[in-house]
C-alpha cells in the first residue's frame, strides 16, 4: 500500500472556532476526519500532520505561530493534537 502525502498551507484563522479548525484537517482525498494531529516547529516553522484513518493520506500542513496555538488550544472532540512541548 503506497502513502499519498498532500502539502497545504493553514486556511483558518487564529480567531476561528474549533470547528472551522478541525474542519481544515479533512483529509484531501476523502474528507474523514483525523484521529491525531502532530503539531511540531519552531516559532517562525509550524506544521502539522496527521494521516487518514480511512486511507491513510498523509496531510501536512504549514502555519503560522497564531495559527498554532490555536489549534493547540482549542476543544477538540475526538481529535487528539499531541505536540512538541520543547518548543512552546
Amino acid at each position: 500500500m503506497s502513502t499519498t502525502t498532500m502539502q497545504d498551507q493553514a486556511r483558518f484563522s487564529a480567531e476561528d472556532c474549533a470547528t472551522v479548525v478541525l474542519a481544515s484537517f479533512a483529509c484531501r482525498a476523502c474528507l474523514a476526519a483525523p484521529d491525531l494531529i502532530s503539531l511540531k516547529g519552531r516559532p517562525g516553522a509550524r506544521s502539522a500532520t496527521s494521516c487518514c484513518p480511512r486511507c491513510g493520506t498523509l496531510n501536512r500542513v504549514t502555519m503560522s505561530d497564531a495559527q498554532a496555538f490555536q489549534l493547540w488550544t482549542l476543544q477538540r472532540g475526538n481529535t487528539f493534537v499531541h505536540f512538541a512541548p520543547e518548543y512552546w
